[in-house]
């Protein structure tokens, strides 16, 4: 990792040397490349709140077992060491960076929460893991990567995120609705708030531009480009990203969730929209 990047937050530090030491303990070689996505690369990792997203190179001799054997036991340590932030992220070969994410077959290790598991179907494997990579990715181990190396396929991204507008954020939209009976509403109000409307704008914003971005990013994205009656629940949601007390006269725990819902509402299908990207735009 370049000295000078100050995007990794001194505990995501501690937390990667410990779990690369072990490694190379347990399996020297075994990984050659470890490169962070997420919202650490997007300048928007918070201590406390952000996990390390990362991708892992193997060796290329390195089979699944051999991998496996490495990471469990590292990873069980790393868990009573540093049990947060926690790792979350894929074991590739090298020749996957270039051939991208729908080459990948069958059940490969990857991480979840700190710990290692075979699976052929980890969220990771995504459009959006690869252009992060091309945007922004930190080197942690390794070559920095070169971009025009890297898989890129601006209507593969753009088909995804529609997709994942239609697949995911229309359900959890319709489930929003069903919040404000719950018992426990205002325990929840922020995690939604957060979740939700900077969630969905995310993703406007990548249809709109081609790129990934942060949700503090989406958040003073949505301020540009929305009319001002938006503004109170995107600011809202930026508060909870900021950890930041309630201001005076913020709406109760009904009114945000019906807050919420219309904005989201508004989002998706304004993303939706948009024109679609093509292949040969870059």
């Amino acid at each position: 990792m370049r000295e000078h990047d100050m995007r990794v937050f001194p505990e995501a530090r501690d937390t990667l040397d410990c779990f690369l030491a072990g490694l190379d303990q347990l399996a020297p070689g075994l990984v050659t490349g470890l490169h962070l996505a997420g919202s650490i690369a997007l300048g928007d990792g918070r201590p406390g709140q952000s996990d390390i997203d990362l991708v892992m190179i193997r060796a290329g001799e390195s089979d699944n077992a051999s991998t496996m054997a490495a990471l469990e036991p590292v990873l069980a340590e790393l868990r009573g060491m540093h049990p947060a932030p926690v790792l979350d992220g894929l074991v590739l070969g090298e020749a996957h960076l270039a051939a991208g994410p729908d080459e990948i077959e069958g059940e490969r290790p990857v991480v979840v929460e700190s710990t290692a598991r075979l699976d052929g179907e980890h969220g990771g494997w995504n459009p959006v893991t690869w252009q992060t990579l091309r945007q922004c990715g930190i080197a942690y181990r390794g070559t920095p990567l070169d971009p025009d190396r890297l898989w890129h396929d601006p209507a593969r991204l753009d088909a995804w995120t529609r997709d994942n507008l239609e697949s995911y954020w229309r359900p959890w939209l319709g489930q929003a609705e069903r919040l404000a009976a719950r018992d426990d509403l205002p325990a929840l109000i922020d995690e939604a708030t957060e979740w939700g409307v900077l969630g969905v704008t995310r993703l406007h914003s990548t249809l709109a531009t081609g790129e990934i971005v942060s949700k503090h990013g989406a958040g003073n994205y949505a301020l540009e480009v929305f009319p001002p009656c938006w503004s109170p629940i995107i600011e809202e949601a930026i508060r909870v990203r900021e950890r930041r007390d309630p201001a005076p006269g913020t709406p109760d725990p009904e009114d945000r969730v019906r807050q919420i819902r219309a904005y989201m509402a508004m989002v998706i299908e304004d993303a939706l929209a948009l024109p679609r990207r093509t292949e040969n735009e870059m």
